[in-house]
């Protein structure tokens, strides 16, 4: 499995392979180009196994970022329904992690929504410590069919030391 940031090339590649409608995988390498995130995208060879979001100028929830004003946010994680469960999601969390350190970010958060506690799980055995805070989203989606839903989340704020940075440690 490799994971790498979203080139040009790899975004005509993972519009083929994994359609999603609406656009999202363009809006988050256009940000990506703007250097407001990294798009990271796993990969077996051509195939696309997976996608997050570190978005460095912060958390996105309003009381997360308030809460937890030096931290990155990893969100939009998603792993293809026939690649769960392979260990794709732990791996893009990981390099999501790897990237803020060698940044020289030291903490990373995550909003995850209180109706998948798969992903709390997930994210808890990986190290990432419950907060308190919570953000409440709204967003519209499109389905495969096209049809435009809309949506109303409350995510839970997860966070997540990455060990001290230079600034920290003097």
């Amino acid at each position: 499995m490799d994971i790498r940031p979203c080139t040009d090339a790899d975004l005509r590649v993972l519009c083929s392979r994994w359609r999603t409608p609406g656009g999202v995988p363009e809006a988050h390498h256009a940000r990506q180009r703007d250097g407001q995130a990294t798009y990271l995208v796993a990969w077996q060879d051509q195939e696309p196994l997976g996608s997050g979001v570190l978005q460095w100028g912060g958390c996105i929830g309003s009381n997360a970022r308030t809460a937890y004003p030096e931290a990155v946010e990893l969100n939009h994680l998603q792993v293809r329904d026939q690649y769960r469960g392979q260990g794709v999601g732990s791996a893009l969390i990981a390099a999501a992690e790897d990237r803020a350190s060698q940044a020289g970010r030291y903490q990373i958060a995550v909003g995850v929504a209180e109706d998948n506690p798969d992903a709390e799980r997930l994210y808890r055995r990986l190290g990432y410590c419950p907060t308190g805070a919570i953000d409440v989203s709204q967003y519209d989606w499109i389905t495969p069919e096209g049809a435009v839903r809309h949506e109303t989340e409350r995510d839970h704020l997860l966070v997540k030391d990455l060990g001290p940075t230079l600034e920290r440690a003097r």
